[in-house]
């Protein structure tokens, strides 16, 4: 009985793949067939296809491993593009496999059929449709070895039913994974660039994370005497967060980076885009003048939006060694310069401080006060997902003991990540605690996750911040017109109101909402006494107004 479906699981399980995530359909149904005759691979279902790709997404960046999902032929794939994307964004390697229909019928425009490799090309690293057999292995090995090969991605495999029922391939192939050798020059000017700068700054993104390369950045801001910015709506820390360079990561606007910015002379962007900005705004982030090096293993995001002094495509942590092996001897100056930099950022460290106590303050849930008490009851080995987009504002400021194996925030653009994303790091890594923040709105996109927690029987934590609306579109509105209110439409999530709890407790989660603040503390140690039988929820009604967001269009 033994066909290419039964090959493909057995080269999956010999590529290390143990999980693989599904909801499936009728072009799948070779491979879900061949799956009882085999051990290796056990296969997880969810209820919708966002969500399926939100669990593969977090299994991947927790267990930093290859994430595997299948879904079916156009509609499902089509249901997948939010998850793609957000991979796409997060550099999170994942292989789609996407069942289509029977090669000879796809002229004929089918029923079940279409053409894949064009829909998902534009959002994925890579797409490509399987034609026979035989070509299987080939396809195959690229695509993994592309979504694993740093910029890492998802990458798409179509897989007609044809070649899923056809006979198993002879062997597996492999390819040869070739690494772009490094400019020596190009080391050797950033490092001179380096060692003229008066005032240096490192903008550290993901990358130093996903090349764990966590300290390099801390050994060049320390030698440098430096402090740490992190890249705007980052996925990671890219450094411990109570490291005393750290200073938090830049906003979304461009005026708001450069006043930030402004006081230094040489910017070391490493394993980020410059920028990825959230809006358009007044100013510019980076000032006039400024001597920009730009470190990334995306050879694409190199010059993107600003071309740089010295621009280094090639892998972070070699590029971070490198630069490092080449600076000059450590003198009084960097010393002196190191000092004060560590004073500065003590000190915006504290006034960060200050604020949050000062938002946290009066009666009512605020975000501030959310984001307190989270942090009362968080661990610094618990993992945090976040997705709690205005609520959890407050959160880099009050969870302070941060390092990139503990921290996975919503970085992509597609709302209905974090749950399905927790979902997939506690499988990942059932030993530890995993507590996942949304806003009512993001938790009702990927709430069909929470019945893959129940039937897995996942300790989950989940906080839902309730604030009954679309409040980052208030906010937003508010930025372009200079009003609070308008009467604007689709915000208020109240007509009828939604009842969380009760959704929650359909899909197989224990639930409970809390009305007051005195009620938050207990609530939340509550919550993680009821995660310890599975999935459980607890929802919290949260006020205040988020500051307005963006800048009226000229």
């Amino acid at each position: 009985m033994r066909n290419a479906a039964d090959w493909l699981l057995e080269a999956l399980a010999d590529q290390g793949v143990e999980v693989l995530f599904g909801n499936p359909g009728s072009t799948e149904l070779p491979l879900i067939d061949a799956l009882p005759r085999q051990d290796r691979i056990r296969y997880v279902l969810g209820l919708h296809e966002a969500s399926v790709m939100g669990m593969a997404d977090g299994y991947a960046q927790q267990g930093d491993r290859l994430g595997v999902v299948n879904v079916h032929v156009q509609p499902g794939l089509a249901n997948a593009m939010s998850g793609i994307l957000n991979a796409a964004r997060a550099r999170v390697p994942l292989l789609v496999t996407v069942g289509q229909q029977v090669t000879e019928l796809l002229d004929a425009a089918p029923f079940l059929g279409g053409e894949l490799v064009a829909l998902a090309g534009p959002i994925a690293k890579h797409a490509s449709e399987v034609a026979t057999v035989n070509d299987l292995p080939v396809e195959l090995a690229r695509a993994v070895e592309l979504a694993t090969r740093h910029p890492r991605g998802p990458v798409v495999l179509s897989i007609p039913m044809d070649v899923q029922a056809g006979s198993a391939p002879d062997s597996a192939a492999g390819l040869a994974v070739l690494s772009p050798l490094p400019d020596l020059d190009a080391i050797d000017r950033a490092a001179a660039v380096m060692d003229a700068a008066t005032a240096p700054v490192i903008l550290a993104g993901d990358g130093v994370a996903h090349e764990h390369a966590v300290d390099l950045v801390a050994l060049l801001a320390e030698r440098i005497g430096a402090p740490i910015f992190g890249e705007p709506f980052a996925a990671r820390a890219p450094i411990a967060t109570d490291h005393p360079l750290w200073r938090g990561p830049l906003p979304g606007f461009a005026s708001e980076i450069g006043p930030l910015l402004r006081q230094y002379d040489v910017v070391f962007a490493v394993g980020m885009p410059v920028f990825r900005l959230f809006g358009s705004s007044p100013g510019t982030a980076l000032a006039p003048g400024a001597r920009l090096i730009h470190l990334d293993s995306d050879s694409d995001e190199i010059g993107r939006v600003v071309v740089p002094e010295v621009g280094l495509a090639m892998s972070i942590a070699a590029g971070l060694a490198a630069i490092v092996d080449r600076l000059g001897a450590c003198d009084d100056v960097a010393e002196r310069r190191l000092a004060v930099t560590l004073a500065e950022s003590a000190g915006v460290r504290e006034a960060a401080r200050g604020r949050l106590l000062a938002a946290a303050a009066g009666d009512g849930i605020t975000a501030a006060a959310f984001s307190q008490a989270v942090a009362a009851v968080v661990g610094p080995k618990d993992l945090v997902v976040d997705e709690a987009l205005t609520s959890g504002r407050w959160l880099r400021t009050a969870l302070d003991r941060r390092d990139p194996t503990n921290w996975l925030a919503h970085r992509g653009s597609a709302l209905g990540w974090g749950l399905p994303a927790a979902v997939g790091a506690k499988l990942a890594d059932p030993s530890r605690r995993v507590m996942c923040l949304h806003g009512d709105g993001s938790f009702l996109f990927g709430v069909h996750a929470l019945w893959t927690a129940a039937r897995e029987r996942l300790g989950l934590a989940i906080v839902v911040a309730d604030n009954s609306g679309y409040e980052i579109l208030r906010a937003g509105l508010e930025g372009l017109t200079g009003r609070p209110e308008g009467g604007w439409p689709g915000l208020a999530i109240t007509d009828p109101p939604i009842d969380l709890v009760a959704i929650s407790r359909g899909f197989g989660a224990s639930a409970a909402r809390i009305e007051h603040r005195d009620q938050l503390g207990d609530a939340l140690r509550d919550l993680w006494l009821r995660a310890e039988e599975g999935p459980a929820v607890l929802v919290v009604p949260v006020t205040g107004r988020t500051p307005a967001v963006g800048y009226p269009l000229e």
